[in-house]
């Protein structure tokens, strides 16, 4: 049932329906997905596998069972899932579209918790599996209730690996392993192995996922007929002076290979930084990927590197990008790969202009050497995934995931030939059944710093009436290496401020990714300097061109590297423009980032080694202004946040206190760099909206209640 929403505020954003990116069938007839429904009432979360009938659009339920999850598809018509039990096993379920309920069965129980689950079909009913679990230090499996229990519950370490977003580092680690699923005898079901999966990477020290708790790892590997792929940390680097990440190949025929065949590594000389995006071309023997130059520069660009045959080392190049349009040398950094089906064309997807783009790479042979030329096939959104449809050498369909500001996912299907682009599905009817549409939307450009231009988005009101003034709410994002894009988000979403009755602005100031090299990199060095001028320069802009706004009751609010902006803010001129800031898990003193679990890209962002170059360190350094700092301040920061220390929070609290700035500390003790948890996220947006609806002097929106934990002062 539909239900049409008035104002879109936290609650409704908390328990409106969220839908997974799907994925089509090996026959393009359907695409299979997930969604999930939280209860404010109930606070219970229910689950739901679907699939939609890619002819028609019609969706139907394949379970609402909240223990299934992880669906795949294991041919056109049947579906895998995972079932986990006991917080240490994992039930292997195989069941087919249209009898899931009544037919479904057990292929086996694994004794050990996996995810990221992968399969190939080889051939004569026999199925290669791969996925990744934690292995014990002797490489077998981990079961965490057969674990021994150490008597002591002391850590120990002699090198920087100590953490990892939210978890300490373990001698248990992630592994990748393989098995097969066969049909038994005289039986159309098939089953696992009776031999244990085997440890693919045993008696090596590599792990898979290179960060296993980190969401912007991946799955970290590939599967083909022909063996894994897998990019995993090079064991040869001081982690404390390079993460770089290499990519190794096993060669695998039967996938019962025990033990392991030995890792083949597939160097690309002088390129040091991080591997990601490996991909098999649908022949199973080439391949592609992506991969920085220098894995210490947070704004390197990948690049993007084909492998003719992976079983030869020396096969490795990478293939250069040129617009079709222009000619000239492609200056964006690919986020994805996705290999046609005729084994020659390339889809990618990339940032350009605060949105990720899909494109299409057509391969041109010049004198023995190959040059890929990029045509654009979207214009607005985020594609997150795309997948061609056509098993033939037409690939006339392509089936894409992308959102919008405005809508949290669309499916739809792109003509790459042509053009031709179709809606297939819209989870909140393009925004309608939250009281949103695209026209709230806009983009703005205006001077920065120096001689260049700098973009920046815009959402009104969905009441928004151009003879008012309405209140700014200045958002900065993280990163720096990062940027605003026109893209849903659960966690800074910026309808849930304009429906508070904000115009919301979200700039994207040099460092920003998504306009080229030159202007991410120009940040490096320069924390304090250049992004907080074109921010400046935005407000500025702000003031004399956009007369419905209010800029008296401006608010402004940060995360990450927002969070070190708002830092630095209050100690510089532009705070005296704000009513109120707010700082998300954002850094204080740029010495204390020295305890974050990455260090090594430091060096590069700060332009220089505390000890070396201090002078910048401290040039750059928020703490370094506290005396000019007057405006309210909310500090949001959590426990498990080992990107950005909780002390960064408590620090500026501490400063704000002693000089008598009215300020408060929101903590989650069990959330990390980001707050996931329903109830925590309800408790995130009423606090941050009702803060700066106090200052900004907004009624009719979330009211600011009370501190749940401060002390009884009677």
């Amino acid at each position: 049932m539909t239900i049409t929403r008035r104002k879109f505020t936290p609650e409704v954003l908390i328990t409106a329906p969220r839908r997974s990116a799907a994925v089509p069938s090996p026959n393009g007839s359907y695409a299979l997905y997930t969604i999930s429904t939280y209860s404010l009432d109930s606070h219970l979360e229910t689950k739901e596998i679907r699939a939609v009938e890619l002819k028609t659009g019609v969706t139907s339920l394949i379970t609402d069972d909240e223990n299934n999850e992880d669906p795949i598809w294991f041919s056109s018509t049947e579906i895998l899932w995972l079932r986990q039990a006991n917080g240490s096993i994992t039930q292997v379920w195989i069941g087919t579209i249209g009898q899931v309920e009544n037919a479904a069965y057990m292929a086996r129980i694994i004794l050990a918790l996996i995810e990221n689950v992968q399969i190939k079909e080889l051939h004569g009913g026999t199925t290669a599996v791969a996925f990744t679990a934690a292995s014990n230090p002797d490489g077998s499996l981990h079961n965490a209730v057969q674990a021994t229990n150490a008597r002591s519950s002391a850590r120990e370490y002699e090198s920087v690996l100590v953490r990892c977003w939210d978890m300490y580092f373990t001698a248990d680690h992630s592994s990748l392993w393989y098995t097969t699923l066969r049909k038994a005898r005289n039986c159309q079901q098939y089953t696992l192995s009776d031999n244990l999966p085997v440890n693919a990477l045993k008696g090596t020290p590599l792990t898979c996922p290179v960060w296993p708790s980190d969401p912007f790892s991946g799955a970290g590997f590939d599967i083909s007929t022909t063996g894994l792929l897998v990019t995993a940390r090079d064991p040869e680097l001081n982690p404390a002076e390079s993460t770089q990440t290499s990519l190794w190949y096993i060669p695998l025929r039967t996938f019962t290979e025990d033990p392991a065949p030995v890792l083949q590594k597939l160097p690309v000389p002088d390129y040091n930084g991080d591997t990601t995006s490996v991909v098999f071309a649908p022949n199973g023997v080439s391949a592609a990927f992506l991969k920085t130059k220098d894995g210490n520069d947070s704004s390197d660009e990948n690049r993007l590197f084909l492998i003719r045959d992976v079983a030869d080392a020396e096969s490795v190049y990478e293939l250069p990008i040129c617009s079709e349009i222009t000619q000239d040398r492609w200056d964006l950094s690919p986020n994805s790969i996705r290999c046609a089906s005729d084994n020659h064309s390339i889809y990618i997807t990339a940032d350009e202009r605060g949105r990720c783009k899909l494109f299409r790479l057509m391969i041109v042979l010049d004198k023995g050497s190959s040059t890929a030329y990029a045509r654009p096939l979207s214009k607005d959104g985020v594609i997150s995934s795309v997948y061609p449809l056509s098993a033939s050498g037409s690939e006339l369909r392509l089936f894409i995931n992308k959102s919008r500001f405005t809508e949290s996912s669309i499916f739809a299907l792109l003509n790459p030939d042509t053009g031709t682009y179709s809606l297939l599905s819209s989870a909140t009817d393009m925004g309608r059944t939250l009281g949103l549409h695209a026209s709230q939307v806009s983009e703005i450009t205006f001077k920065g710093r120096g001689d260049y231009d700098v973009q920046a988005w815009i959402m009104k009101p969905s009441t928004f009436n151009p003879d008012e003034k309405y209140p700014l709410a200045f958002l900065i994002h993280g990163g720096p290496a990062d940027s605003w894009r026109d893209g849903w988000s659960t966690r800074w979403n910026l309808a849930v401020f304009a429906e508070q009755g904000y115009v919301v602005v979200l700039p994207n100031p040099t460092g920003s990714t998504s306009f080229g090299r030159a202007f991410s990199s120009a940040i490096n060095g320069d924390w304090g300097g250049r992004s907080y001028h074109d921010l400046a320069a935005c407000f500025a802009h702000l003031e004399t061109h956009l007369p419905f706004i209010d800029t008296t009751r401006a608010v402004a609010l940060g995360a990450s590297f927002g969070g070190y902006m708002i830092n630095w803010i209050a100690g510089q001129p532009l705070a005296k423009n704000f009513r109120t800031l707010v700082c998300h898990d954002g850094c204080f003193s740029l010495y204390n980032m020295l305890s974050s679990d990455i260090v090594t890209p430091l060096p590069t962002d700060m332009g220089g080694t505390l000890w070396k170059d201090k002078a910048i360190w401290d040039r750059n350094d928020p703490a370094q202004h506290t005396q000019n700092w007057t405006q309210p301040m909310l500090f949001i920061h959590s426990d498990l946040d080992y990107r950005c220390p909780v002390t960064e929070g408590l620090a500026p609290l501490a400063v704000c206190q002693q000089r008598g700035i009215e300020s408060r500390f929101l903590n989650f003790p069990d959330e990390n760099h980001f707050v996931l948890e329903h109830e925590n996220s309800l408790k995130w947006h009423r606090t941050v909206l009702g803060w700066i609806n106090k200052y900004a002097g907004v009624r009719g929106g979330v009211v600011l209640e009370p501190p749940v934990s401060e002390p009884h002062r009677g």
